[in-house]
């Protein structure tokens, strides 16, 4: 316990240093192409609020209360080899997040260099490529520390990027007015008022759903679940989306998603050199985080964490997003798309699994820590060859349930239902139900010798 010594402004700091980067200006200009500024906020912060709220019933509890992470928390679902699923998916999606947002501190920062005239426009890709590499490399510097490097850097940058996503609201206020921002119409909407509403909450909850991976990590570091709620519903369900809805208003008044873009437009070229500072400081500090949780996931896995150092775990980790920076950045910057599709499909069905297994069949009274590091037989969270039928079952028909009702690759909806109950949402109710359900009917019979198979356990904490 004595190391879970963060306090509720720490981790609300560090959840607002990772929530706020360039997804939030790339998520702010997409809704610019389906509402306005008053129903573009609205959208988003529900969407925002949301997903944040679902993360924290699935993540918060089993973390707090026995100090575990995002992945280990799932073996009671997934099953003791089925849990590499949750790991395939936390890595996948830090990974994914942190080449975007290295790929974005490296164009940022070469256009600054580009804009004082310290290189020229065809030098710009080539330093850019290597800013982004040295930013992997600095990333890992601090990383390495483990969680003391976040407590320290994580309030500094807080308070820095909040204090320049403010000067970019009153240079915005002051360049165009409210009247002028309010009246501006959105970019491309379709004919269906109600679609385009759904569209934009559709798309903040499938970006809130990044933060599960990142929850554990974090919120395990608090001593008790009542000091984490309100930071990370402040920092990761409205700080980011507040930085968005300057990206909206921004996009909306210029025409121009892009922040490189509108930058300049709005605080003209002194202005947009600290914007896309801001820009760069923020994706610093958010691929920080996600280093951290990606690497303390992969440290669980027995082998990994019982023979290397965490300098060498994170190393390892960070290494694949130095490859993507060096060698294939264009090809993934290509396919963010496909990035944020994987996200919705995967782990919408992920967070109503645990929803389900933790408020429903009241796994707090049953879970065993110590079964939760067993990697054999003799854990009682082996089921069927290490994997619960039950969690993966769920997991499928709850992938699936989204697909149904959107295409994650192109965001047009396959049904007509989509603008009234979103694709996650349903996606989450299917997978929590059909998880309860199998999970009632097969007590233990999967593992009738393992005691966490009976529900009414004296509880445990390891």
């Amino acid at each position: 316990m004595k190391e879970r010594n963060w306090n509720g402004f720490v981790l609300g700091a560090v959840c607002t240093t990772a929530g706020i980067a360039t997804w939030s200006f790339v998520v702010g200009g997409t809704s610019a192409s389906y509402l306005d500024a008053k129903m573009g906020v609205a959208a988003m912060l529900a969407g925002g609020l949301i997903g944040q709220f679902l993360i924290s019933l699935a993540t918060i509890p089993p973390s707090t209360k026995f100090g575990i992470e995002t992945v280990i928390s799932t073996k009671p679902q997934l099953g003791s080899r089925g849990s590499y699923l949750a790991l395939f998916m936390q890595y996948c999606t830090a990974l994914g997040w942190n080449c975007v947002l290295m790929l974005f501190f490296g164009r940022s920062a070469a256009s600054i260099l580009e804009i004082l005239g310290l290189i020229s426009a065809e030098a710009k890709a080539g330093w850019a490529t290597g800013i982004s590499a040295a930013g992997v490399v600095l990333v890992w510097l601090m990383v390495s520390r483990g969680a003391n490097s976040l407590q320290k850097v994580g309030p500094v940058v807080a308070i820095s990027i909040s204090l320049m996503a403010v000067w970019l609201l009153v240079l915005l206020l002051q360049d165009y007015g409210i009247s002028e921002i309010s009246a501006a119409e959105p970019l491309a909407p379709t004919s269906d008022e109600l679609l385009n509403y759904t569209s934009v909450v559709e798309l903040l909850i499938v970006s809130t759903w990044g933060w599960w991976s990142y929850m554990g990590g974090m919120v395990r570091m608090v001593d008790s679940a009542r000091k984490a709620i309100l930071p990370s519903m402040l920092g990761l369900g409205v700080a980011w989306v507040l930085v968005a809805a300057i990206s909206l208003y921004s996009t909306l008044v210029t025409g121009e998603p892009d922040p490189a873009v509108w930058a300049p437009m709005i605080a003209g070229e002194v202005g947009g050199i600290a914007v896309l500072l801001f820009i760069a400081f923020a994706n610093l500090g958010s691929t920080l985080v996600g280093a951290f949780v990606a690497s303390l996931g992969v440290s669980q896995i027995p082998k990994v964490g019982g023979t290397l150092s965490w300098r060498v775990i994170s190393g390892l980790v960070l290494l694949p997003m130095l490859l993507v920076s060096l060698f294939f950045a264009e090809p993934f910057s290509n396919n963010v798309d496909q990035f944020m599709a994987f996200i919705g499909l995967m782990i919408a069905p992920m967070v109503g699994i645990q929803i389900a297994d933790w408020h429903v069949l009241r796994r707090g009274k049953t879970l065993r820590v110590s079964g939760l590091y067993q990697q054999s037989q003799a854990s009682c969270y082996w089921y069927l060859g290490g994997f619960n039928p039950a969690g993966i079952i769920a997991l499928a028909l709850g992938s699936v349930t989204y697909q149904l009702l959107l295409d994650p690759v192109t965001y047009e909806p396959r049904s007509s239902l989509f603008k009234y109950v979103t694709a996650s949402l349903p996606a989450l109710v299917v997978a929590a139900v059909v998880y309860s359900l199998l999970s009632m009917l097969w007590r233990g019979r999967l593992n009738p010798a393992r005691a966490d198979t009976q529900l009414d356990e004296t509880p445990r904490s390891g």
